[in-house]
């Protein structure tokens, strides 16, 4: 209803209902018609009084038929506008939600209020005229003449038994309700099973896994045959329960309408009258009951759809606060704290100085905090407590917009629309010429290829840019970052699912157009930086170390032990293949029990593992029988909880995951996921014991060493950056 008032037409939904009353009135007048015909006219032989009657009714037929024809056309112009209006605050709800909301919902359950929700709102509306409006119009022109043809306390008598019919079907309508949203919380979650399987074809074909798939979809299925059979009984047991009344009802007005006549207090006609009146009032309840499942769908989902519209939009987009001049001289943090809602703070006491024409490097473990340093930077979150000052002015005083405007942004997904590359360079910003657009694209190194395209720039890019690589793909975002000359340019792991080649050439050129501009690149690829002006080191939220290269290295602290966790994982050039070193391994808090023999025996039994975008390494529930290495690319870990699937850690290379599969038959309590191409080392639970059967006092060091983590099986970040 809301959503119809806001719209600029919305008395046009209101003069809907006179044009439906129109025709209900009908069977008013057929109603009449029928009294006075039986108890008059036909005694009497009044043809021509008949006659001028039937005339009438004729006439009132034809325009209400072309009224009828009228009403629906507006009615169908209406319904389309409304959803057209729903559909853009929708979307335009969604951009304004804050940054942190989107990575907390999962994207299948954001899509499924475009596609199940909304097209379940646009039934009921389809079904509004003929299926409620037009029977409940119908319903009170019935209880009209049922006090117009009865005494008023017959008339009262004859509708004493609607309550009981209409008050059974209220006891089903709310467990109706909440049996949908159980039935659409599992269709989300098979939704979520067929986009999984048909976002890797070439993984799924490749290693034969089209009968797991099958599988795990079958299971998925049982809990929505379930909730659907029992949505679906309730559903329809609210019509069921409203039908059986209404025929209770029917069967109770004829033995009325009979006991009238016999004493006389009902004549023929108004007996034929009432009946007639009763029998439209029952098929009007009737109509009302068939359109009740699909009001019950229709209901769910629109509150589903105001509880979206109801989320408050991020305070930083709202406009306000003194314009920023550009950045000459810096950027500090003081005391900066941050919380994601529901988690400990991912930044606690963060001081950082930036200074201008700077080039940075944020390393650090995942979970360290450095995409959301990189968040806070690019004006997409507040922090808690604390301050950020640009050029010694406190960002939270000034318009944010005017910040953004000086910023050139690269994440580690880059976002490519089904429109021209020179559109996706200018990225809806009408002030980039064509001239500045070949500018930023020769920076980027990706000139060449674009002018390769069959129309150059102008070539119309498949949404997501499938016809580039991934290293193409980055550059021409990089173009899009520096289209707009940012004086502050933040790069978030830009070459984490590039293969070892493209990921060194990409750097370099990150590097190059770095030089001279101030930029914090935030990376886990060590050998990317080292030329770098400076590396800071993030772990547990806060800054534990900042220097060059050689210097950190000196210092022997911990960027030297992450340097050396890294250069213990050779990469082929080709990113096809790798090996670990021995004291890679022996520096796994959970293996420095090991050998030095035992750990060089165990790391010739790591197998490469290649995986694509989107492919499933180990799923939450199942078991666990390996370990893993990240040779190269990134992952996401995500648990299912309450509110569905929630992302709680990315992995990239050098981390790990899975060293309890080696010791303990338990099941996985997350999935892993790859984000884009990568290249893991797997160990087997199988080699693992048949290195350990003749070293038993091994194992029992590795159990206690098990016996000390408090999440069993957990991924958990890396530890060697703990401050």
């Amino acid at each position: 209803m809301a959503e119809w008032r806001r719209s600029h037409g919305w008395w046009r939904w209101l003069a809907i209902v006179p044009l439906a009353a129109a025709e209900v009135s009908l069977d008013g007048c057929l109603t009449l018609t029928y009294r006075w015909l039986i108890d008059a006219a036909l005694p009497r032989a009044e043809w021509a009084a008949a006659g001028r009657v039937l005339l009438l009714l004729a006439a009132w037929v034809g325009l209400v038929a072309g009224l009828a024809v009228w009403r629906d056309a507006c009615y169908a112009r209406l319904i389309a506008e409304t959803l057209g209006r729903l559909r853009q605050r929708l979307f335009d709800r969604l951009l304004g939600l804050a940054v942190a909301w989107h990575e907390e919902h999962a994207a299948s359950a954001v899509t499924a209020r475009f596609t199940t929700d909304l097209g379940a709102v646009e039934a009921v509306l389809q079904a509004g005229l003929s299926g409620l409006l037009l029977p409940a119009l119908s319903g009170l022109m019935g209880l009209a003449l049922l006090f117009w043809l009865l005494p008023p306390g017959l008339a009262l008598l004859g509708l004493a038994v609607w309550p009981l019919v209409l008050w059974t079907p209220r006891l089903v309508a709310p467990r109706a309700v909440a049996a949908d949203g159980a039935r659409e919380a599992a269709g989300q979650e098979v939704l979520a099973l067929v986009a999984e399987a048909l976002a890797a074809p070439r993984v799924v074909r490749a290693y034969g896994t089209e009968d797991l798939l099958r599988r795990r979809l079958t299971a998925g299925l049982r809990p929505l045959t379930v909730a659907l059979r029992r949505s679906s009984f309730l559903s329809g047991l609210v019509e069921r329960t409203t039908v059986i009344g209404i025929y209770v009802a029917q069967v109770s007005a004829v033995a009325l309408a009979v006991l009238l006549v016999r004493r006389g207090e009902l004549t023929i006609g108004g007996c034929i009258g009432f009946l007639s009146v009763f029998w439209n009032l029952g098929w009007s309840l009737v109509v009302l009951a068939r359109a009740a499942p699909l009001l019950v769908a229709g209901t769910a989902a629109w509150w589903r759809l105001r509880d979206l519209l109801a989320q408050p939009e991020d305070p930083l987009l709202a406009p306000g606060g003194a314009p920023l001049g550009p950045l000459r001289q810096g950027i500090e943090l003081r005391g900066v704290r941050y919380a994601y809602p529901g988690r400990a703070a991912v930044l606690d006491d963060l001081n950082l100085d930036l200074r201008a024409g700077e080039l940075v490097a944020l390393v650090g473990a995942s979970g360290s905090g450095k995409s959301t340093l990189l968040g806070l930077l690019a004006g997409f979150l507040a922090p808690a407590a604390g301050s950020l000052r640009v050029d010694g002015v406190d960002l939270a005083t000034v318009d944010r917009r005017t910040w953004r405007q000086q910023l050139g942004y690269l994440p580690q997904d880059s976002l490519l629309l089904g429109v021209s590359v020179a559109e996706n360079i200018r990225f809806g910003r009408s002030d980039i010429g064509p001239a500045a657009v070949l500018q930023a694209a020769a920076e980027a190194e990706i000139e060449t290829v674009v002018q390769a395209l069959p129309e150059g720039f102008e070539t119309v890019l498949p949404a997501g840019g499938g016809r580039l690589s991934g290293g193409q793909r980055q550059r021409l975002a990089l173009a899009r970052a520096l289209a707009g000359e940012p004086r502050l340019l933040l790069l978030d792991e830009p070459t984490a699912a590039l293969d070892p080649i493209t990921a060194a050439a990409v750097a370099a050129t990150l590097a190059r157009v770095g030089a001279g501009r101030t930029t914090l690149l935030a990376t886990h690829q060590l050998a990317l930086v080292t030329q770098f002006d400076r590396i800071v080191v993030l772990a547990a939220g806060r800054v534990v170390e900042s220097g060059t290269h050689r210097e950190l290295l000196a210092a022997d602290g911990p960027y030297a032990r992450l340097w050396h966790r890294q250069a213990g994982l050779a990469v082929a050039a080709d990113g096809t293949s790798a090996v670990v070193a021995a004291a890679r391994l022996r520096a796994i808090p959970l293996l420095q029990s090991l050998t030095a023999e035992q750990a060089t025996q165990l790391a010739s039994c790591f197998q490469p593992r290649s995986v694509s975008a989107g492919e499933v390494i180990c799923r939450q529930g199942e078991p666990g029988d390996r370990f893993y290495l990240i040779a190269w690319g990134r992952l996401t870990v995500t648990r299912q909880g309450p509110a569905g699937e929630v992302e709680v850690a990315r992995l990239a290379a050098g981390d790990q995951f899975g060293e309890l599969a080696l010791l303990r038959d338990e099941s996985r309590n997350a999935t892993v996921r790859a984000r884009g191409d990568g290249l893991l080392l797997a160990l087997s639970r199988a080699d693992f014991d048949a290195l350990l059967q003749h070293a038993p006092e091994v194992r029992a060091a590795l159990e206690r060493a098990a016996a000390a983590r408090s999440d069993p099986d957990a991924v958990n970040p890396p530890d060697e950056l703990a401050p």
